[in-house]
């Protein structure tokens, strides 16, 4: 029996380990568009859906002359279970703000008249919202500071102050 030219084996060995690379490649290059494609359908869904539910948020906005009674937070409390089940726009929601979701619900149904703790939650759950489809933030191209979300979440954070009355 013959020996295999060295040339010839070195030959093979490099086709098939070029073809193993550029297999793997391939299967990665496929499954980053794929969950590239998945995440740009599911931002494209949730901005149509968190559109809506932004809008039912403006009573608990922190300007305007909103008044907020026990009647009014039983019809938030109608209109965000609504708008969760009735097209499935629950579906969307990240972890992040189903929390926030929930906890406004939790505090609709337990209402006490404190409007400003509503006002809070209102404002955490929008945050949530802008952040799941990439909203207030910096241009991909330029990177937004440490210090800019350290001073919207200080603003935030002091919302309904005795300063802001």
């Amino acid at each position: 029996m013959s020996a295999i030219n060295p040339q010839i084996l070195s030959v093979i060995v490099a086709g098939v380990i070029s073809l193993l690379v550029s297999t793997l490649v391939a299967a990665w290059t496929q499954r980053t568009k794929l969950r590239s494609d998945y995440d740009s359908a599911l931002r494209t869904e949730r901005l149509a859906e968190y559109r809506k539910l932004w809008a039912l948020t403006e009573t608990l906005g922190w300007y305007g002359n909103h008044q907020i009674s026990q009647k009014i937070a039983k019809q938030l409390l109608a209109d965000f279970d609504r708008w969760y089940f009735e097209n499935g726009s629950g579906l969307l929601m990240s972890n992040r703000s189903v929390n926030a979701y929930e906890e406004l619900l939790l505090a609709l149904v337990q209402f006490d008249g404190d409007v400003n703790s509503l006002r809070k939650l209102g404002t955490k759950l929008r945050y949530t919202l802008a952040y799941d489809v990439g909203g207030r933030n910096a241009p991909l191209l330029q990177r937004q500071s440490r210090k800019d979300n350290q001073e919207h979440d200080v603003l935030v954070a002091n919302r309904g102050k005795k300063s802001d009355k």
